[in-house]
């Protein structure tokens, strides 16, 4: 199942490039527009913007960068979640943000607000353990608590994304029971999927940061800025994948087993 949760999230991102940039391209530009805003503004990169003095611009762009993360990401997730369990095709310029979409957007929230909840009493057993034996003993056991406790399950509730894209919404019981066995599979292959982009990013900021010798720095941040776009569409749309496969997974499991399916899907 792990084997195949990789080669459906590479077949079908790998596959069809062309729908990749068409769902994630027109919100990535945006992004990229709003970077250089930043950039011209401030001086910083995007993610150098939390660092900075705190003023009435820092917020307001750390606002606006908020806003349209989120929008993106539901925008991005519905479209390609249809794409990959429905096939159907985007248009060109994706901007869509309608009535499916803010669905998909409290559904988000919903995982937000738990992952939060859940990792308060995590981050108080890690402030325990760091008091009474050391810092180092309580780092490895959060990473453990998270790795193959937490996170694995808090992966089996993003069943209920695909399921809110594809207009089959399923409460959180639902979701959790469908993704059994296949919560740790999902985050394990989003990890190995995730780690060639993670390297290659740092590895272009090091090789540009070593050959960009008299090039002015803006004409610097502004390649490091353009690689990472590609890489984080392609990247993002991996991940959204993962959760795609898992919920065909899923779905098929209930069909197989005689079930009628979760709302009939």
């Amino acid at each position: 199942m792990f084997k195949r949760l990789l080669n459906d999230s590479l077949s079908l991102v790998f596959g069809n490039l062309d729908a990749v940039f068409k769902v994630a391209g027109s919100w990535f530009v945006l992004q990229f527009v709003l970077s250089i805003a930043i950039l011209t503004l401030t001086g910083q990169m995007p993610e150098e913007i939390g660092e900075a003095a705190p003023s009435a611009t820092t917020f307001l762009l750390s606002i606006t960068m908020l806003v349209l993360f989120v929008l993106s990401s539901s925008s991005i997730g519905v479209a390609w979640h249809r794409f990959g369990l429905l096939g159907e095709h985007p248009q060109t310029i994706h901007l869509k943000y309608g009535k499916t979409e803010l669905a998909f957007t409290l559904q988000l929230l919903k995982i937000f607000l738990i992952s939060f909840l859940v990792m308060l009493p995590v981050g108080v057993i890690f402030a325990l353990v760091s008091m009474a034996v050391s810092e180092i003993v309580g780092l490895a056991l959060l990473v453990i608590l998270f790795l193959f406790v937490v996170l694995p399950r808090l992966m089996r509730l993003n069943l209920i994304l695909p399921a809110a894209a594809v207009e089959r919404p399923l409460t959180l019981k639902e979701a959790y029971a469908l993704g059994d066995s296949l919560g740790w599979k999902m985050l394990w292959a989003t990890i190995v999927l995730s780690l060639p982009f993670s390297l290659v990013s740092v590895g272009l900021q090091f090789i540009l940061s070593m050959v960009g010798g008299g090039l002015p720095v803006f004409l610097i941040q502004m390649k490091v800025m353009i690689l990472n776009v590609l890489l984080q569409i392609i990247f993002t749309v991996l991940a959204i994948s993962v959760i795609t496969a898992g919920y065909r997974i899923a779905m098929e499991r209930v069909q197989n087993s005689g079930g009628g399916g979760a709302n009939g899907a």
